[in-house]
């Protein structure tokens, strides 16, 4: 029996940087997944460009796209790729799960939410039928599908370790159909115990839970021996959310010799959580930068956009504790607040010209569905669910005019003044850093890509 072809497309945009800048670790999953159930009954393939080219060579049997809001207008053209050539065609990913409402008549299944154990149930009725009949689907929990043209939503699965809060019963990401670099990422936990009104991973993971200390050396032993890995950033929304893996993990990395080894780590957490011995933890395990949302220099915003308990004082001491440590302190920064002024925006820029930061991430505040950000700018018709989801792209440098703008106390120019303002002291707080700093090694590649994506912008090059 000839395998299954499963054709995995990222509906992303392979000029933005940002997009391809490290592997699709979540397709990575469900790929190893499929594989570890059904071993050579299936074939998997992943591409995120020239998506027509791979459908036309490649003559999948399934199509599986996975997208994002941003990019959800790309992966409606995926699928009326697939359904053109017959291909039955899977969707997933935050969006469909956050408005699964919105799929199209190309879009055969969407999966909602966590689909290791919803891809293997979808394949296990194609093997047995060769199509998707709605009787079968009508069994499988977290998934939505067409039924006598109307949209069907069965019951929610349970997520992974759901119970137990470990993740270590799914299989390590498949990356070999994908480029894996020197500095390339991990995921060891899923969620976040912060209810942030902005924030749509969140949304998309109901509760945190963790893999293990074990596993996490075990996949950082396979990336150094099968890629030659030499810096991994761990992309959990807060990876020191429990302490107790920390040190664990701390014991490991210092067992294996890796900081002797010169091997480096990064990764993301709140500000709330750096305190003196995390950060000495940190550093002994050769962790050379540490990026937080600190959002807003003003403390009535920051306080609308991630809740009381967040303080810009702690923000400022969690920068210091890092680089007092030898840390670079990473941060991230929201402006167009619904009710922000010019002035608050002001202690924003005052924040980061102050204090002692390396990289500085600057975003205008964007409704992501699922959010309380995004009911409040739906119930003022800022978006809707047939929008042009283009709209909501977070890149606000060239397509500021176009993108939606939640702010009522600041004209759309006034926002895109204090952002060049913000982007132009971005610049050369890098600058300042950049002699000692970790990402170095990345300037080659990322300066050939940012070149890529500027001549997208400015309308000198199509995406695939």
């Amino acid at each position: 029996m000839k395998p299954v072809r499963v054709l995995f497309v990222n509906a992303i945009n392979p000029l933005i940087e940002s997009h391809t800048r490290y592997p699709a670790i979540g397709i990575g999953y469900l790929i190893a997944m499929l594989r570890q159930q059904f071993g050579d009954l299936v074939e998997c393939n992943f591409v995120d460009r020239h998506a027509a080219e791979a459908i036309r060579v490649w003559r999948p049997h399934l199509l599986a796209v996975s997208s994002v809001s941003q990019n959800f207008s790309h992966a409606k053209e995926v699928a009326a790729l697939g359904r053109e050539a017959g291909v039955p065609v899977i969707v997933g990913g935050y969006h469909v799960t956050e408005m699964p409402e919105t799929i199209t008549r190309d879009m055969d299944v969407a999966a909602i939410g966590e689909a290791e154990y919803t891809i293997c149930d979808l394949m296990q009725i194609y093997l047995d039928h060769g199509a998707f009949p709605t009787s079968e689907l009508a069994r499988v929990k977290g998934i939505a599908f067409w039924q006598d043209g109307e949209l069907v939503l069965t019951d929610a699965r349970e997520v992974v370790g759901a119970h137990t809060r470990v993740l270590d019963e799914l299989p390590m990401p498949a990356r070999d159909l994908m480029r894996v670099r020197p500095h390339t990422n991990m995921f060891t936990s899923r969620g976040c115990p912060y209810t942030c009104t902005f924030c749509a991973s969140t949304r998309f993971w109901p509760n945190i839970r963790f893999f293990s200390p074990e596993y996490m050396i075990e996949e950082v032993r396979r990336l150094i021996r099968d890629y030659r890995v030499r810096y991994i950033t761990f992309h959990d929304d807060l990876f020191i959310a429990n302490v107790k893996r920390l040190r664990q993990f701390h014991e490991l990395v210092l067992r294996e010799g890796l900081p002797r080894q010169g091997f480096k780590f990064s990764c993301a957490s709140s500000a709330t959580r750096i305190t003196d011995e995390m950060a000495q933890l940190l550093k002994e395990m050769n962790f050379v930068s540490v990026s937080m949302g600190l959002e807003s220099g003003n403390q009535e915003v920051l306080t609308r956009l991630k809740g009381p308990a967040f303080k810009v004082e702690t923000n400022r001491e969690a920068v210091e504790i890092l680089h007092r440590h030898g840390i670079h302190a990473h941060a991230s920064f929201i402006i167009g607040e619904t009710h922000e002024s010019c002035e608050q925006m002001m202690d924003t820029y005052r924040f980061v010209r102050d204090n002692p930061l390396s990289l500085v991430n600057i975003y205008v505040l964007t409704p992501l569905p699922g959010t309380p950000v995004w009911s409040d700018a739906r119930s003022k018709g800022l978006v809707a669910d047939d929008m042009d989801w283009n709209r909501l792209s977070a890149s606000f440098e060239i397509e500021w005019r176009n993108v939606v703008i939640v702010s009522e106390r600041c004209s759309r120019e006034q926002i895109h003044t204090m952002y060049l303002k913000l982007r132009r002291l971005r610049l050369a707080k890098m600058g300042r850093a950049i002699a000692s700093h970790p990402f170095q090694s990345d300037l080659a590649a990322y300066g050939k890509a940012k070149l890529r994506e500027w001549a997208y912008r400015l309308g000198l090059a199509q995406p695939a």
